[in-house]
């Protein structure tokens, strides 16, 4: 999506905005880079064969043009339609993309096996699969954005390891130039009270302060009620959801809770303004609003569609 520039009186405000969404911004230090857990790594090449072992990581370097570097991805990667397609040849075809597990079981055998250059992994936190593959001794990169810039630095991180710092910071630009649009369409805006439940069964479930998802709210012109909640234990209770009475639910979980769900809850539920009002939504695609990477302003569009419609069309003729 390339949306028409924002300009005018709105623009400094944008400008604040997007800084304090910032948070742990990877940075080329001498010597090597930084990634997101503070560890410093060098690189004496360009990378040529690459691992991806989230999805975020593997749609950043697609989004870069880095196809014919990938060789392994997660099994949770799925986006875009090249990763389904090369992932699905033989063994042993040209340009096939191998299947190594998830964050919860990586193969660590095959991995090894492929021969990689560089492994990107995902994580806010030391993730367990480090110490065994840098003891095979492969680079591991850990990635782990928390905010828009963050995403945004991640991104050029990655043009500076494989060597396309330009392709990086032109796609970053455009993306920034696209959440400024939309942030001129919101900045003034009435915003709605928005609870964002993002799993349901053993609780409930949100974003929590300063979360990926709460930063698209807030960009898409809401109030994330959430944001009281701490991020590191996003289990938010019906006590706090009534109290804070939300003007609309959006349901990041879909498909697997839907509005009729919500509704056939019963209790408390049914004194919500959300729940009395129908204002219950779900994410046609779940995944643009919960994978830091480079469809972020999907992301934003994808919420505000269901927050300022009319801004979303307004903005969607923009595109035509």
């Amino acid at each position: 999506m390339k949306l028409k520039k924002a300009t005018g009186i709105i623009v400094p405000f944008i400008v604040i905005l997007l800084s304090a969404l910032s948070c742990n911004t990877a940075v080329k230090v001498a010597g090597g880079i930084t990634d997101d857990l503070d560890r410093t790594i060098n690189f004496d090449t360009i990378p040529q064969k690459v691992i991806s072992l989230a999805p975020s990581n593997t749609e950043i370097l697609f989004a870069l043009g880095l196809d014919d570097s990938v060789v392994g991805i997660s099994d949770f990667c799925d986006y875009p339609d090249q990763v389904n397609t090369r992932s699905a040849l033989e063994d042993g075809a040209v340009g096939k993309i191998a299947r190594v597990g998830n964050a919860f079981a990586v193969n660590i055998e095959a991995i090894v096996a492929l021969n990689p250059d560089l492994v990107i992994g995902f994580g806010y936190n030391m993730p367990y699969y480090v110490e065994p593959l840098e003891s095979q001794g492969l680079t591991v990169l850990i990635l782990g954005p928390e905010s828009i810039d963050d995403i945004m630095a991640n991104i050029e991180l990655v043009g500076t390891i494989m060597g396309i710092e330009k392709t990086a910071v032109e796609l970053t630009s455009q993306l920034r130039d696209d959440l400024a649009t939309i942030t001129a369409k919101t900045a003034l805006v009435s915003r709605p009270g928005v609870f964002c439940e993002t799993g349901f069964g053993g609780g409930i479930w949100t974003t929590g302060s300063g979360s990926f998802v709460s930063n698209l709210v807030m960009l898409a012109g809401g109030t994330d009620i959430g944001v009281a909640v701490s991020k590191s234990n996003p289990n938010i209770s019906m006590e706090y959801i009534v109290a804070a009475n939300p003007d609309m639910i959006i349901l990041a979980d879909a498909p697997w809770v839907t509005p009729a769900d919500v509704k056939a809850r019963g209790g408390a539920w049914d004194s919500l303004t959300a729940v009395q009002n129908n204002k219950i939504y779900e994410v046609v695609d779940a995944n643009v609003v919960s994978r830091n990477g480079p469809r972020v302003v999907e992301g934003v569009m994808a919420l505000l569609e269901i927050i300022h419609p009319d801004i979303y069309a307004e903005l969607q003729e923009q595109t035509e």
